[in-house]
């Protein structure tokens, strides 16, 4: 994941950066209309009945200042704690995956727009006293937010959004299919070139 997110990185640097001489295209026909940006990245959910924090990064090509496309990758901070049958096992949780995104009237100060990732991740179950894995869920996650956007610098943005995460493909007995699903809300500091 982190050497996806790294060649990530260099490929939105080196778009960003390019000043040869480009042919007309559908999206884009000045240099200036592509740039890209590389975020941190941080959401606060429900997992199994509380408040979860899950941090990671992203990336994106960013089109006219208005439309951007890239990747993400997020993972729980701490491990979930669950006892099944007087056994204490602990979970982990992360996924990674698209990240589309309308910015509204972006050269304002503050503004608006949506958001989605569609990721693809896991959920790791191990026994506490063994430290062996006993389950393993292969997910798929689809979350949708609406954001506000504020323009610190030519070089940064910060937005907050709220939205709701569904995590399909839960299939364990240490949780509910539910336990994954929830409101969101999210916070990203942006970096990058914004025209």
């Amino acid at each position: 994941m982190k050497r996806t997110l790294f060649i990530l990185f260099i490929s939105i640097a080196f778009l960003a950066s390019s000043q040869s001489n480009r042919p007309k295209t559908l999206i884009g026909n000045d240099p200036e209309d592509i740039s890209g940006f590389g975020a941190v990245l941080f959401s606060f959910m429900p997992v199994d009945g509380q408040l979860s924090t899950l941090t990671g990064g992203g990336g994106a090509v960013l089109f006219d200042n208005t439309f951007f496309i890239g990747g993400y990758g997020l993972g729980l901070t701490s491990n979930k704690e669950t006892i099944l049958n007087g056994e204490d096992f602990t979970s982990s949780f992360g996924h990674g995956g698209f990240w589309l995104g309308y910015n509204i009237k972006s050269d304002e100060l503050l503004h608006f727009g949506v958001e989605t990732k569609l990721g693809w991740g896991g959920i790791t179950t191990q026994s506490v006293v063994t430290n062996q894995e006993v389950n393993v869920d292969d997910v798929f996650v689809f979350n949708p937010q609406f954001f506000g956007e504020a323009n610190i610098a030519y070089w940064f943005k910060i937005n907050a959004g709220v939205g709701f995460q569904k995590t399909i493909g839960v299939d364990s007995p240490y949780f509910d299919p539910g336990d994954y699903d929830g409101p969101t809300f999210g916070i990203s500091l942006l970096f990058g070139w914004f025209n």
